[in-house]
């Protein structure tokens, strides 16, 4: 998103007496943003708990804040220094431990980060960025039933749709798929407008001669090295929709430098002669029916090979999927050697709660990482989620190093996504 233009920073020290200034500041900038005064009185309150909890565990020491328009969204960012595994209270099981006297001092980030529609935590080094996100609010389409209407004459793909176009677009995909194939965003039409229009979400649509949704794809870039997308969906009768959607998608996405494109929701209607199967997800639903959900993948660039990290549980799962897809990767096994490590796991946790669906990426690998993953499952099980994944990147050796603690607790390498982050990704699924 091109919002660095649009943003406020200060620069204090972690102190209590501070906590007005900081309240004043995100105030201020959130209201001149346009979000409700109901959304900006979380955010304030959010940013009082994280001052709090610096000022109690790392007093004196410098806070930068930003404060950032994000088109669709307020993020106020908190870099700082800290040992990692301090934040493990953000951690989705931690507010069942956090009840003895001696983590009481931890309970404010843990408020913090219930409060937020999305709360991250990025490391570099012993530098600690803290990332609060609130949505403004927007209506949520609720599913109605609608008929498939017929074609009238060629098509023409869109590549800049206007608002309204964007939101007929929401609205015939919420009518006519379920839900585990709709972006989240696409429930709310009026903020997939504001993602488009700020960069973080590309659509084109298809139209025919009278003007008439035919079809619509969407796309993001979840690293700078690749591209998911979601669909094609398809609205009316007719043939080659779908076809024209995805080869006009590959033609854009080939004037970039992702080097990798793969599908993040793929409908029935994809075109698999485009694309290469990277396997199947099960997803179940309610009734516990399963579904098999595919994910396919295509090269943008020639692999020029690289080098990846690797449990030596998994190597054979790796091996298999780069033969399948002609990768030149030399994999580099790792495993815990009895250096030290931090003492708690941290996790960034994604959760879909109207499909029972969570998803982790470490933080932080620590000494109880196997017993961290344990209660996570566990939390997750008690309210009733059914699809727990977690994502690896093969490019860290500490990240790669957990998939014997992933297997340990019931976690079985389902996906690879190559290129997905840093490097390859493994999608593992609790079984």
């Amino acid at each position: 998103m091109e919002t660095a233009n649009r943003s406020i920073s200060l620069r204090l020290f972690a102190d209590s007496s501070l906590i007005p200034l900081v309240q004043g500041a995100i105030e201020q900038a959130a209201s001149v943003f346009g979000m409700s005064h109901q959304r900006v009185l979380k955010l304030v309150m959010a940013g009082e708990e994280i001052i709090s909890y610096l000022a109690q565990t790392a007093h004196g020491g410098e806070v930068q804040i930003t404060i950032t328009h994000g088109g669709w969204c307020v993020i106020v960012d908190f870099s700082f220094e800290a040992a990692p595994s301090d934040l493990w209270i953000i951690n989705l099981a931690a507010q069942k431990k956090a009840n003895s006297g001696q983590e009481v001092e931890h309970l404010g980030l843990l408020l913090a980060s219930r409060m937020m529609d999305r709360f991250t935590v990025r490391l570099k080094g012993r530098k600690v960025h803290l990332e609060l996100r609130l949505d403004y609010e927007y209506l949520v389409l609720q599913p109605k039933l609608v008929r498939p209407k017929m074609l009238r004459g060629p098509l023409t793909i869109v590549d800049n749709p206007e608002p309204a176009l964007i939101k007929e677009a929401c609205a015939a995909v919420v009518n006519q798929y379920p839900p585990y194939l709709v972006h989240t965003a696409f429930f709310t039409p009026g903020k997939t407008v504001d993602m488009v229009a700020g960069g973080y979400l590309d659509m084109i649509v298809a139209v025919d001669e009278q003007g008439q949704l035919a079809g619509m794809l969407s796309w993001r870039a979840p690293s700078q090295n690749s591209i998911s997308f979601s669909g094609p969906y398809i609205f009316a009768e007719g043939d080659d929709v779908a076809r024209k959607l995805e080869m006009h998608l590959l033609k854009r996405v080939g004037r970039g430098n992702a080097e990798s494109l793969f599908s993040d929701l793929a409908t029935a209607q994809l075109v698999s002669e485009n694309f290469e199967s990277l396997g199947q997800i099960e997803f179940l639903q309610e009734d516990e029916q399963s579904i098999q959900m595919a994910v396919w993948f295509r090269l943008l660039r020639d692999d020029a090979g690289g080098a990846v990290w690797a449990h030596h549980d998994i190597v054979e799962f790796l091996e298999k999927k780069y033969s399948d897809l002609c990768l030149m990767r030399t994999i580099r096994q790792v495993d815990a050697a009895g250096e030290a490590l931090p003492e708690r796991s941290v996790f960034s946790t994604r959760l879909r709660p109207e499909l029972k669906e969570a998803t982790f990426v470490p933080m932080v690998v620590g000494v109880d990482v196997s017993e961290s993953i344990a209660r996570q499952v566990a939390a997750l099980r008690e309210d009733d989620y059914r699809n727990i994944f977690f994502h690896i990147d093969l490019a860290s050796g500490w990240q790669a190093a957990m998939g014997g603690a992933l297997l340990e607790n019931g976690f079985v390498p389902r996906i690879l996504l190559p290129k997905g982050g840093k490097s390859d990704v493994v999608v593992f699924q609790y079984a």
